[in-house]
């Protein structure tokens, strides 16, 4: 539509410029500046309609609107064309017969798609042409209105044809719209329908939650019964080493196993990756609790055969009374998810109901949450170190920076209940930065010769800006690369293998060193290690506490000792508390160790840095 009024616009004005001092003023400057007005008016307002949705009352007024329009404003053209025919000679008639012609041709192809216009303008503008151009007497003039008759009647056969496959396009288009709607509805239904897990054929989440409602229900005044979360162990790496069909079909296994094991009246479902929950009527003691949670965990560690090898995993149990631990689906829900984070932190594979200490570890964890967050603020923690030094000479290495906190009202609150909550509330990262100042400062004071070894989080690792700043910290305080080691832990590395591992390396790239933390605490650790990139490994301290008693151990640790020389790393074991582990470390090749026996963790100033 704007290009039609373009068209009528300069066709116009071309006619009003060879009339000008021929035709009176009137004609050629004040009736040709209105019809341009309008014109451009008519214009602007079609332009501004290409972002608008029209409802399909609005789009009838507008059709209306528009063929009115062109029967007015073909009815002020003509006029004004045919007024200007009377004055000037020949050439100046011709030019009139060809903008009359030219622009209704030019119009009727603009409006293709509403031929009503279309007809509208052939009429009031096409039909006075050829009669006063018929009726001239000019037989040029006579022929040229005949032809202008034909081709404006082919135009209009034309219009037609195209409106016609143009309304089906538009009539296809809807219906193809309307068949989209009504099978989307058709989706949305079996979507809300949908109850079942795909894979493993239990109730899924929603169906669960449906199952948990309405149990509660109709217990409000009845029986107990147990909520239980079952998170298996271990799974992740059975989906990188054995694929995700693999890991599919141990979670049929998994699945078939639980309900062989359970009750027909026990509800099963599966509510996420790895993740099972039931719910199951509880009419019996604590200990026949345990006992079903032992039954399921011990399953659970059959090892399951897969086409590829058997696959080792194990699952931790988490259970929530109802009403002892909560009466609505949220709190049991909250209350056996804690008791499953509680056995996945101690003993992996192990069951744990909720009793009245996890509440008050709750509550407790809600205080530090609450105090935390302004500590932070107040840039209150602070650290010990714990050297690192060779077992043989006694000679200090380095010092791994441990964080410190101790508030006015809760007293020493120890890292691992203030580092979980920081990790769950997102201030890890804060406290990241800001010890890591504090550390680089203490640094800077040391013999050249000795190293910071400093710990970082998985949400430390993944996140890019916190390592920028780390290293902008770093060079802001004009302290080489090469004297600070980030720890990582093995099961941060595990969450992530390829983004962690990349992370590394990039670090390793610009000059830091990377430990390998905890090792031998997560699962697969030997099946990891060619794709980790790394400079130290420090050996679990688990692998240390028997070491003098359990010959495995020894076996474990020199296992260790010589992969790390067959991979050219560093080795440094943890948690070194007697004279007698000390010696049989030595004994077995170990070299570098940390622990009581050494020194404790401490201030800086507690270390006489003078005589190393």
């Amino acid at each position: 539509m704007p290009l039609l009024y373009f068209i009528l616009l300069a066709n116009s004005l071309s006619l009003a410029y060879t009339h000008y001092g021929v035709a009176p003023n009137y004609l050629t400057v004040y009736v040709s500046a209105f019809l341009s007005v309008a014109c451009i008016t008519r214009a602007l307002i079609w332009y501004s309609f290409r972002r608008k949705t029209f409802t399909l009352k609005q789009a009838r007024h507008q059709i209306n609107m528009t063929i009115l329009s062109s029967m007015l404003m073909g009815v002020g053209f003509s006029a004004w064309c045919l007024s200007l025919y009377g004055y000037g000679d020949i050439a100046l008639q011709t030019h009139v017969i060809y903008y009359m012609s030219i622009t209704v041709i030019g119009i009727i192809i603009c409006l293709i798609h509403l031929p009503a216009a279309a007809w509208s303008t052939s009429l009031t503008v096409g039909l006075p042409f050829m009669l006063f151009f018929t009726l001239s007497g000019q037989p040029v003039f006579v022929a040229i209105a005949i032809n202008f008759a034909l081709v404006v009647a082919v135009l209009v056969l034309i219009t037609l044809s195209y409106y016609r496959a143009f309304s089906s396009v538009i009539n296809a288009k809807q219906t193809l719209e309307d068949q989209h709607l009504h099978t989307q509805r058709l989706n949305d239904q079996n979507e809300l329908l949908a109850n079942q897990d795909g894979l493993t054929k239990l109730a899924n989440r929603r169906s669960f939650a449906n199952h948990l409602n309405n149990k509660l229900q109709n217990s409000l005044d009845a029986h107990s019964f147990i909520v239980g979360l079952i998170d298996l162990d271990g799974f992740k790496p059975v989906n990188d080493i054995h694929g995700h069909a693999a890991g599919d079909r141990v979670l049929a296994e998994v699945s078939h196993r639980l309900q062989t094991l359970l009750d027909d009246d026990c509800m099963l479902a599966r509510i996420g990756g790895d993740e099972f929950a039931l719910v199951i009527d509880h009419s019996a003691s604590h200990t026949e609790i345990q006992h079903l949670g032992q039954r399921i965990t011990e399953q659970l560690q059959i090892p399951f055969v897969m086409r590829t090898g058997l696959v080792q995993i194990s699952g931790s149990c988490g259970f929530a009374i109802f009403p002892d631990a909560g009466r609505s689906a949220d709190e049991l829900m909250d209350r056996a998810d804690f008791a499953l984070y509680q056995a996945k932190s101690g003993a992996r594979g192990t069951s744990i109901i909720f009793s009245p200490e996890h509440e008050r570890l709750i509550r407790q964890k809600s205080r530090i949450e609450l105090a935390l967050t302004q500590s932070v603020k107040k840039h209150e923690m602070y650290l010990h170190y714990q050297p690192i030094v060779n077992g043989q000479t006694g000679q200090i290495l380095g010092f791994e920076a441990l964080a410190r906190w101790h508030h006015g009202e809760l007293g020493t609150v120890p890292p691992s209940e203030f580092i979980v909550v920081a990790e769950k509330t997102g201030l890890i990262c804060a406290i990241t930065l800001n010890l890591f100042e504090i550390a680089i400062q203490d640094l800077r004071s040391w013999p050249p010769a000795m190293y910071l070894s400093f710990n970082l989080s998985v949400h430390d690792v993944i996140n890019k800006n916190t390592l920028q700043t780390l290293r902008q910290i770093l060079d802001r305080c004009g302290v080489p690369p090469q004297r600070v080691q980030f720890e990582i832990t093995e099961t941060t590395m595990m969450s992530d293998l390829d983004l962690c591992s990349a992370t590394t390396r990039n670090l390793q790239e610009q000059g830091f060193k990377v430990a390998l933390d905890d090792f031998g605490s997560g699962y697969s650790s030997l099946s990891y290690l060619h794709k980790l990139a790394f400079d130290t490994l420090k050996i679990d301290r688990g692998f240390v506490q028997n070491l003098q008693h359990d010959s495995r151990s020894q076996g474990v640790v020199k296992t260790i000792l010589a992969l790390c020389s067959s991979f050219d790393v560093d080795c440094v074991v943890e948690g070194v508390e007697t004279q007698k582990q000390k010696d049989l470390l030595l004994q077995l090749g170990c070299r570098n160790m940390q622990g009581y026996f050494f020194h404790r963790p401490s201030e800086i100033a507690e270390f006489n840095l003078s005589d190393h």
